[in-house]
């Protein structure tokens, strides 16, 4: 019998994260995250850094929130899209956080904490520290039971930090004609959604009270005129279709087709996912066929598309897809090598294993820390008999989720019969000494 391994959501590849102290449920979807390069690397086109030196995740959380971790860690909750009804609310949310790191704020907060009250001084740095730097889950524990003198303190840089990154995201706005009204536009959704009662308590959270943030963005306005701008309508018609895929995966059946209930591109996008999730798959591909005949070189189409055959066991017509939409798509995605690589494995022949190992190590190249994608290799190679380099795609994967055993017990018996001087040889002997070094505290 075929030992099928299937990818829960098309798009959507949820990660094991490697920081355990960070207990989202992080996700990762092409189209999102190209989406999300448009648009930052438009805001940053006048900056020293770009999109590609910064780390972008995206948790899956009905929390309107968005943060800045460490200094160079984008996280960015699903619900910030599904709130906005224009592409340039989310331009106005990633402008406000990359303000923060372009003014070194998280750096500042480090420092910073050295001056709050030493009383509840060890608390903190297990809790804030643990969270922007990456230590253990008590940094989570002790973030959310923190004593409130030192909380007030943070708030009050924070606070300042804030409305620093609000007046630099207007600038960068209007430096990049993108409407800056639409960053209040936000904010009163914002402030919409929040009770009375933890408005009035905010100062004891990392944010400033609405209102005030309001006050900095209609003053930072002024200075531009108001920061008028023509909508971009292509960017506005993928904002709505990629709003409406998230939708569709992270809300109910009942919810998705109580809100996109009309016969458009978005509504029906948005009901082929959630009829895909439901188990319809004849309803998604009817309508996903007649998305691809309106805009055949969506490669988003195409990918769910792929994901529903393959789910229904039709290999070849997922292949296909994927295909299709890989020469699309025109960018080095991992994650659609990586699926790709995964239905070959499931057409179970020697032929399809070879070719699901060069799929798999192209992804591994563009990003060596998908750790799904060292999962399937590690099959692969073990049902080419190829018990060395499966070891060794164990080991690696092991390493990457903090599982420093079992990487090590993995290393130390691929090095026994790789084949000495390859690549994979010389990796294989890097990773031990770093294994052995985490093992012994180094």
């Amino acid at each position: 019998m075929k030992k099928i391994t299937k990818i829960i959501l098309i798009i959507f590849f949820y990660l094991v994260s490697i920081n355990k102290a960070l207990s989202f449920e992080i996700i990762r979807d092409v189209e999102l995250e190209r989406f999300t390069e448009k648009i930052v690397s438009s805001l940053l086109q006048d900056s020293d850094i770009k999109y590609g030196d910064l780390n972008y995740y995206f948790i899956n959380s009905n929390e309107i929130n968005a943060f800045v971790a460490s200094g160079d860690n984008l996280f960015i909750n699903t619900e910030i899209i599904i709130a906005a009804d224009d592409y340039r609310e989310y331009a106005a949310v990633l402008a406000h956080e990359l303000s923060h790191i372009l003014g070194g704020h998280i750096f500042r907060t480090k420092q910073e904490i050295n001056k709050l009250n030493k009383r509840a001084f060890p608390v903190y740095v297990l809790g804030i520290l643990g969270i922007l730097g990456g230590s253990s889950d008590a940094g989570l524990a002790t973030l959310m039971v923190g004593s409130a003198s030192v909380q007030d303190g943070y708030t009050y840089y924070s606070r300042n930090q804030e409305a620093s990154a609000d007046q630099a995201a207007v600038r960068m706005l209007c430096n990049n004609k993108i409407d800056g009204k639409y960053f209040l536009d936000f904010l009163d959704k914002i402030e919409r959604n929040i009770p009375y009662s933890q408005e009035q308590s905010s100062y004891r959270s990392t944010h400033p009270r609405i209102f005030e943030r309001k006050t900095w963005v209609e003053s930072s306005l002024i200075q531009y005129n108001g920061c008028k701008y023509a909508r971009e309508d292509r960017l506005q018609n993928e904002f709505e279709l990629l709003k409406a895929k998230i939708f569709g995966f992270t809300h109910s059946n009942n919810e998705t087709n109580a809100v996109y209930n009309s016969n458009s591109n978005k509504d029906n996008y948005a009901i082929a996912v959630t009829s895909y999730l439901s188990g319809d798959h004849n309803t998604s591909i009817d309508l996903l066929n007649t998305l691809i005949k309106e805009d055949p070189n969506n490669p988003f189409f195409r990918e769910l598309l792929g994901e529903i055959y393959f789910s229904k066991h039709d290999y070849e017509s997922a292949i296909k897809q994927q295909i299709i939409s890989i020469d699309l798509i025109n960018y080095d995605s991992d994650l659609y090598l990586m699926m790709l690589g995964n239905y070959y494995i499931a057409k179970d022949n020697q032929s399809d294993y070879i070719r699901s190992i060069d799929l798999l190590k192209k992804s591994l190249r563009i990003n060596n820390k998908n750790t799904y994608s060292w999962y399937l290799l590690a099959k692969a190679y073990a049902e080419t008999e190829n018990l060395p380099l499966a070891q060794y795609s164990t080991a690696e994967r092991h390493y990457l989720t903090g599982d420093y055993g079992m990487a090590y017990q993995f290393i130390k018996k691929s090095l026994k019969n790789i084949e000495k001087n390859t690549t994979e040889w010389y990796r294989a002997n890097d990773l031990l000494n770093i294994i052995e070094n985490n093992l012994n505290g180094g």
